[in-house]
């Protein structure tokens, strides 16, 4: 427990800068994220219908990425999808209408329904100047935060000129494998800041964070000095990426 607290108390220091970022348009990536929440005595089934209709479905359609999280730590029998998106796609056909005809995509939306105790879909943009791609990294953990009225533009500069660094280092160094910082936008709390910490395993998580690796005591503690005040925290959960759910 000790680590992964001090592995937030690092993190936090990543997003107090993106709170002023573009809501979409150059230098972000709109997501699609969908929260699943799954009855626990029909989660095998619904797995199987996302493994053997849904995800075959979407790669008929066309889609190029997404991306399916079980909750470890968080919200029991929750499943996280995440995909780019273009609001364009909704003067269109469904992808699964599209790929399986409006008849079959029904019946699989109604076997779908049978087995989801709730769903909901937000709308996130990455930033994508503080991204570092992480592969198919197997674990992800996601800290969520609220910038201090009037502190995020305080921060950005630090971020860009001396946090990012560090984080690339630690990537390069194999300490962690890659993160995504995300703010919402529609579909849910506006303006939260998502800060997505990718891992090869879930081993590193018993460690001290990327941060405190690669800069050390006595450095780890002045950078948690420069960037004391700037957020507030909201939530952490931990999740576990579904490779045979994902492409």
């Amino acid at each position: 427990m000790r680590s992964i607290v001090s592995a937030l108390v690092a993190a936090t220091l990543l997003l107090a800068g993106t709170g002023l970022a573009q809501e979409g348009g150059a230098g972000t990536t709109r997501l699609l994220v969908t929260h699943v929440r799954v009855p626990p005595a029909k989660v095998g089934q619904w797995l199987e219908l996302q493994r053997n209709d849904v995800v075959p479905a979407l790669k008929k359609a066309g889609l190029k990425n997404y991306t399916t999280y079980q909750t470890v730590v968080g919200e029991a029998s929750e499943f996280v999808i995440v995909r780019p998106f273009a609001f364009a796609e909704l003067d269109g056909t469904d992808p699964l209408d599209r790929a399986l005809g409006a008849a079959a995509a029904a019946a699989l939306r109604a076997k779908l329904g049978e087995c989801t105790e709730s769903m909901q879909r937000s709308i996130e943009n990455r930033h994508d100047d503080l991204n570092l791609d992480p592969g198919a990294a197997a674990v992800l953990f996601v800290s969520r935060y609220r910038a201090m009225p009037g502190r995020a533009r305080d921060y950005m500069n630090f971020v860009h000129a001396e946090m990012y660094p560090v984080m690339q280092q630690a990537q390069k160094d194999g300490t962690f494998a890659g993160l995504s910082v995300t703010t919402s936008v529609q579909g849910g709390e506006p303006g939260i800041i998502t800060l997505n910490m990718h891992y090869a395993n879930f081993a590193p998580l018993d460690g001290p964070p990327p941060i405190a690796k690669t800069l050390g005591p006595q450095g780890t503690a002045a950078f948690l000095t420069k960037g004391a005040g700037l957020i507030s925290q909201l939530d952490q959960s931990i999740l576990r990426r579904m490779a045979d759910l994902s492409f």
